[in-house]
C-alpha cells in the first residue's frame, strides 16, 4: 500500500527512503570504506579501484534483495555477497577486500544515517519556511482580538497573533531540539564483528575519520552498535515536533467549526470536499497534522523501548531502525507541509472574532473588572457586585460596562472612561504586544540555530 499511503507523506522525503535509495546508500559505504581504506594504506589501491568502479555502476534487484534478507536477517548480507562477486568479475583477488573488517550493522546503520542526514537538511529549509510564515501570522494579528478559551469555555480575550505566537514558540523549539538530536546521530557506525576494529591492526581510527568525513557524518569516540540512544532521541524529537504541530492543526478545525468561524485553512478546487455532502468543507491540511500526531509517538517509542539491548549487539534491537526512522520522516514531513500549507494560507476573520468576543457581553472581562473593584472596595464586595453583574449582563443581553454604571458603588470609586476600558480589550491586546515581541525576537535566534550545519 505504498501508493495509497502516499498522501500521509510527502513526494521529496519518499525520493530519499525508496527501496533503490537505500541499497544506494549501501552501496556508497562500500565504496567510501574501500577509499578510506586505501587512503590510510590498509587495503590495496588496486583492489579499492576495482571496488569503487564496481560500485559506481552496481545494481540489484530489491525485491530479490529483501527476499535474500529474510533468510539471512540483515540485508547487508546478500548485498555483500552479490556486490563480492559482482567485483570479482572485474578483479577476483580484490573480492576479498569487499567490507574489509566491518559487519553488518556498520554497513546498515551508516546507510541509514546518511539518510537520515538527508532528510534533515530537506526538515530544515521547511521548517525555516514554517517560521517564517508564522512570524509573518503573528505580526500581521497581533492586535486582532480573539476569544481566549480555556476548558474548552470562553475566557478572557487574547489576540490571534498571540495565539500564533505560542505555535511559532513550541515549533521553532522543536525544530531546535531536532538539528541538535539529528546532528548527534548523524554519527558513523564502524566498529567491525565486535566494534574493536581490530581487523585494521591501529589504523581503524584513521580510517572511521577519513570515511566519516567522506560520508559527511561525524565520528564517535566509540562504535555504538549496542549504544542506540542517538537514535531514540532523534526518533524522540521527531514525535515531539508532530506533536507541537499537531496543536495548529486541532486549533485551526476547530476555529474553523461553523459555529465558530473565526480561521480557516485555505481554500481550493476539491479540497476538503465530501463524498456525501456537497456543503462541506472539511479542514485537511489539519487532518494530516493531527494524524502525524497521533502515529509519531508510538513509532519513537519503539526506538526508546529498544535501548537496553544484549551486549554488544543485541538481538531485534536494531534491524528495524530503518523502516521506524523511515516512517518517523515521513510523518514530520507530512506535518511540517501541512503546517505550511496553514501557515502561508489562512484567511482569517477578524469581524466574527470580534462578534464572537462581543455575544459575551462583557463577561469574560470579569478577572480584571473583579481585580480592579477588590482593591477599591475590598474582594467581598467586588465578587458580589461583579458575579450578579456577570449574571444580568447574559439573562438581559446587557453590556457589563453599562450595568456597572448603573451601580451607585461602583461609579463612586470608577469613572465611565475607567470601567469602559476595564470591559474591553485594550488591557488585554496590550498584554500580549510583549510577548509577541520575544517570539518573533526568539525565532531570529532559533532560525540561526536551525540552518546550522
Amino acid at each position: 500500500m505504498d501508493a495509497l499511503n502516499a498522501f500521509f507523506s510527502t513526494p521529496a522525503i519518499r525520493a530519499i527512503w525508496t527501496d533503490q535509495a537505500v541499497i544506494a546508500a549501501m552501496v556508497r559505504f562500500e565504496a567510501e570504506l574501500a577509499a578510506a581504506q586505501r587512503d590510510c594504506g590498509v587495503i590495496p589501491a588496486e583492489a579499492a579501484a576495482a571496488i569503487i568502479d564496481t560500485c559506481s555502476s552496481f545494481s540489484l534487484d530489491a525485491d530479490k534483495l529483501a527476499a535474500d534478507a529474510r533468510v539471512a536477517g540483515t540485508m547487508a548480507i546478500p548485498l555483500v555477497k552479490m556486490l563480492k562477486a559482482a567485483v570479482a568479475r572485474r578483479d577476483e583477488g580484490a573480492a576479498a577486500y569487499v567490507h574489509y573488517g566491518s559487519t553488518s550493522q556498520d554497513l546498515a546503520d551508516t546507510a541509514m544515517v546518511t539518510l537520515a542526514r538527508q532528510s534533515l537538511d530537506l526538515l530544515r529549509a521547511e521548517l525555516v519556511r514554517l517560521g517564517d510564515a508564522l512570524a509573518t501570522q503573528v505580526e500581521a494579528h497581533r492586535r486582532t482580538p480573539l476569544l481566549g478559551r480555556t476548558l474548552i469555555q470562553p475566557a478572557a480575550p487574547v489576540t490571534f497573533g498571540w495565539k500564533v505566537a505560542g505555535w511559532l514558540d513550541a515549533a521553532g523549539r522543536s525544530s531546535v531540539a531536532l538539528a541538535r538530536a539529528g546532528g548527534e546521530a548523524c554519527t558513523l557506525q564502524f566498529g567491525g564483528a565486535n566494534g574493536t576494529l581490530a581487523t585494521h591492526y591501529g589504523e581503524g581510527q584513521r580510517v572511521a575519520r577519513v570515511l566519516a568525513d567522506r560520508l559527511g557524518l561525524r565520528v564517535p569516540a566509540i562504535s555504538w552498535q549496542g549504544g542506540r540512544d542517538r537514535l531514540a532521541r532523534l526518533g524522540s524529537e521527531l514525535a515531539i515536533l508532530c506533536g507541537a504541530l499537531g496543536k495548529i492543526g486541532r486549533d485551526i478545525s476547530l476555529l474553523m467549526q461553523a459555529e465558530v468561524a473565526e480561521a480557516f485553512e485555505p481554500a481550493g478546487e476539491g479540497r476538503g470536499g465530501s463524498s456525501a455532502m456537497p456543503h462541506k468543507r472539511n479542514p485537511v491540511s489539519s487532518m494530516y497534522l493531527m494524524d502525524a500526531a497521533y502515529r509519531a509517538p508510538a513509532l519513537a517509542s519503539i526506538l526508546a523501548g529498544e535501548l537496553a539491548s544484549e551486549h554488544e549487539r543485541g538481538l531485534g534491537t536494531w534491524p528495524n531502525s530503518l523502516p521506524v526512522l523511515a516512517d518517523l520522516f515521513s510523518l514530520a514531513a507530512s506535518g511540517i507541509a501541512a503546517a505550511v500549507d496553514i501557515a502561508e494560507g489562512m484567511r482569517v476573520d477578524a469581524q466574527a472574532m470580534q462578534a464572537n468576543i462581543d455575544r459575551l457581553y462583557g463577561v469574560v472581562y470579569s478577572e480584571g473588572i473583579s481585580l480592579r473593584l477588590s482593591a477599591l472596595l475590598g474582594p467581598a464586595r467586588a465578587q458580589r457586585i461583579v458575579g450578579q453583574v456577570c449574571e444580568q449582563a447574559i439573562s438581559r443581553r446587557t453590556p457589563v460596562a453599562e450595568l456597572l454604571k448603573q451601580i451607585p458603588e461602583v461609579t463612586a470609586v470608577l469613572g465611565a472612561a475607567d470601567i469602559d476600558t476595564l470591559a474591553g480589550p485594550q488591557p488585554q491586546i496590550a498584554a500580549c504586544q510583549p510577548m509577541c515581541s520575544a517570539v518573533l525576537y526568539q525565532w531570529q535566534e532559533q532560525k540561526n540555530l536551525i540552518q546550522e550545519d
